[in-house]
């Protein structure tokens, strides 16, 4: 008897048949009619219609189609996905793309209403049809005598629509309930809940988040309220558990593209406690799909060790783009942090909208309230941009998110910094990567968000690798401290970053440009120099077919052009082209945009192969007991200097000489005169 109390308290209202509470879990996975399990396929907690002595219900097993479900009959209606079912007088509705179609009590079709979209939620008295078109964020009613649509005026966004005794229980997208009449006329209004729905004439009972944990949820309560004096009658449930299966759409998605993940608990510092940074993370994983601060790599110990390559920027000090990040925000323990934390959370902890987008457009993107309607969100994610989202859920009272695609079944898809909703363990396993929401008000198996608003993220849409690598780019890599890095609008395709040059080895800015070549063969390596800030001889390293070569360009030769960097035999799997910021000269300007692979097919063209002219070295890395031997360009006969990392001149040589000489390490050798300047990145090893 104790154990089934202890069930029975974490179960949540669905309603009752007859005089039998229907109850499901947190997830809406799990369907109880009483004390008896009468369903565990995902979404069967989430439309659940008692009517003439029978009780229906959705099913949305994974990879299949949905289907409505009768106690008494078993499976009666089938459809790849659709909304339902809702009562329709004698008859059930439910909404597929376009129309609304009215069944009998055996599933078969009777007649159908154009709706012109696909709405997830709606209700009717027989003379009426109310639903919620997620698509222009308003309420629809149709007469079921005429067909006539139109539209009925609220003071607030919808998601989703319940009747009752001559009244609506509406779902408000910045979350909770309103009671309006069929006029629109607000009654009564309910700050939070979800799961609602009319428990008697006059009362209406939902669940409540109650205690949290940053943004998640700790334990909940049921709520009834008497809808004529809004007074309230609360009961405290128990945690539950989500569903154990993951319900991931049958279809393909409409969009879907790669974001970088995040957790925000486990890819950020070990001193830190990330628990508050779903907004801090989700903004900085949009900032990163777009590539645009260098990695600034931390070593993480949870759940297992790992690197993270921009975790430490959530609660750390830095400066990009002449804004330095040093407010401090508070976070769990009372501890106050800079770096993105500090600036989106301040002292509230929480996200605050208004400084995402700030955050978000200081770091070079577009970045607005877009509103909370499913076409403002697709249309964003139609053009590959994230979109960040502020999000309730039956787990978490306040959360965002970033979505990077959906299905036409409308779910969504997110990387949510604090793991998978849909599996339990929510917050303790880094598995938020890609998982599948259910829009609100929309029933396809898996958790069903609310969103209180949606924010644009926008920036260039990185293209592919190939045989040119741009800094819009995949295949380019920025390296070294954000804080020396400078973005300017000029160059190749209209943008370009710069540095100042260095003194004395080693880089301390660099880029790789890694290209996807189509086979190995010889390939003519062009750089393009802006017009601005480019003065600087910047020295090339080249991982040809046979090793590392080096050639320079002087930037201050070129203003919006391509220069020539050589002709050399590239392999696939080995191809780069690196360069830093090191050329022997400080404070000069040195550009780093656009590198372009041309391969060589004819005679002709094989004729132009450089690499013989260029200064080489015969092994790297090279053994202590091996030659260290460098290959020199025509006509050149000058001394080789060998530096160590700390600048340090260690050896003088003509083209070869011992490695046995130098200690197991990284060195540079320049060889330099009045019109040459090369220089070659080697180790030595034991």
């Amino acid at each position: 008897m104790l154990l089934f109390c202890i069930l029975a308290a974490m179960r949540i209202s669905a309603g009752f048949h007859g005089s039998q509470q229907v109850s499901t879990d947190l997830s809406g996975s799990v369907l109880f009619l009483e004390s008896e399990k009468i369903s565990s396929e995902p979404g069967s907690g989430g439309n659940v219609l008692s009517s003439h002595g029978d009780l229906f219900w959705k099913e949305c097993p994974p990879g299949s189609s949905q289907h409505i479900v009768s106690l008494e009959q078993g499976e009666i209606f089938s459809s790849e996905y659709f909304s339902g079912p809702y009562s329709f007088g004698d008859e059930l509705m439910v909404s597929i793309p376009g129309e609304i179609l009215i069944l009998d009590y055996q599933g078969t079709f009777q007649r159908s209403y154009s709706t012109g979209e696909y709405p997830g939620s709606l209700c009717s008295d027989r003379e009426n049809i109310w639903f919620v078109s997620s698509r222009d964020g308003v309420l629809k009613k149709i007469d079921t005598r005429t067909s006539v649509q139109n539209t009925v005026s609220l003071s607030f966004t919808p998601v989703t629509v319940q009747y009752g005794n001559g009244l609506l229980l509406m779902g408000k997208a910045d979350g909770g309930y309103s009671i309006v009449t069929v006029a629109g006329v607000e009654l009564l209004t309910i700050q939070e809940g979800f799961m609602g729905f009319f428990s008697g004439s006059n009362t209406i009972t939902f669940t409540r988040n109650r205690e949290f944990e940053g943004c998640e949820t700790l334990s909940w309560e049921t709520v009834s309220v008497d809808i004529r004096t809004g007074v309230e009658t609360a009961v405290s449930i128990q945690p539950g558990n989500a569903s154990s299966v993951s319900n991931p759409p049958a279809d393909d998605p409409a969009t879907h593209f790669d974001v970088p993940y995040m957790h925000q608990r486990w890819d950020t510092p070990d001193w830190f406690d990330g628990s508050w940074s779903c907004g801090p993370t989700s903004c900085m994983m949009a900032v990163q799909y777009y590539n645009r601060l260098t990695p600034d790599s931390i070593w993480c110990s949870s759940p297992t060790g790992h690197w993270s390559e921009w975790g430490n920027y959530i609660p750390s000090e830095y400066t990009f783009l002449g804004y330095t990040y040093d407010i401090l925000g508070v976070s769990p323990g009372s501890v106050w942090v800079p770096g993105a934390h500090g600036f989106i959370c301040r002292d509230i902890g929480g996200a605050i909208w208004a400084e995402m987008t700030s955050w978000m457009t200081q770091h070079s993107l577009t970045s607005y309230q877009l509103g909370t309607t499913w076409s403002a969100c697709t249309s964003e994610l139609d053009n590959s941009w994230t979109v960040v989202a502020s999000t309730t859920s039956p787990f978490t009272n306040g959360h965002i998110l970033l979505f990077n695609g959906y299905y036409d079944d409308h779910s969504v898809i997110c990387n949510d910094s604090y793991g998978n909703q849909n599996l339990p363990g929510w917050g303790t396993l880094p598995n938020g990567k890609d998982v599948v929401y259910d829009w609100p008000g929309y029933n396809n198996g898996n958790t069903q968000l609310g969103v209180s608003q949606l924010f644009s993220a926008r920036s260039e849409v990185l293209s592919p690798a190939g045989e040119l690598i741009d800094d819009r780019s995949l295949g380019y890599r920025k390296l070294g401290p954000c804080q020396y890095w400078h973005e300017q609008e000029t160059g190749y395709n209209g943008y370009s970053w710069w540095t100042y040059s260095t003194g004395a080895p080693p880089d301390t800015c660099s880029v790789e440009w890694i290209p996807e070549l189509p086979s190995e063969a010889w390939y003519l390596v062009e750089t393009y120099i802006p017009s601005a800030h480019a003065t600087a001889t910047g020295i090339y390293h080249i991982n040809s077919s046979t090793g590392w070569v080096t050639a320079t360009v002087n930037q201050g030769n070129y203003s919006d052009q391509w220069a020539t960097i050589g002709t050399f035999s590239l392999s696939p799997s080995s191809a780069m082209v690196r360069m830093g910021d090191y050329t022997g000269t400080q404070s000069q300007h040195i550009s780093f945009d656009a590198m372009r692979f041309t391969q060589q097919t004819s005679i002709e063209d094989q004729g132009n192969f450089h690499q013989s002219s260029c200064f080489g070295i015969s092994e790297n890395p090279v053994h202590t007991y091996s030659p260290l031997v460098f290959n020199l360009p025509e006509g050149l006969n000058e001394n080789v200097q060998i530096y160590d990392l700390s600048g340090r001149l260690v050896l003088t040589v003509q083209s070869s000489v011992s490695a046995g000489l130098l200690t197991p390490g990284l060195y540079h050798a320049i060889l330099s005169n009045e019109d040459h300047f090369d220089s070659i990145r080697f180790t030595v090893i034991k």
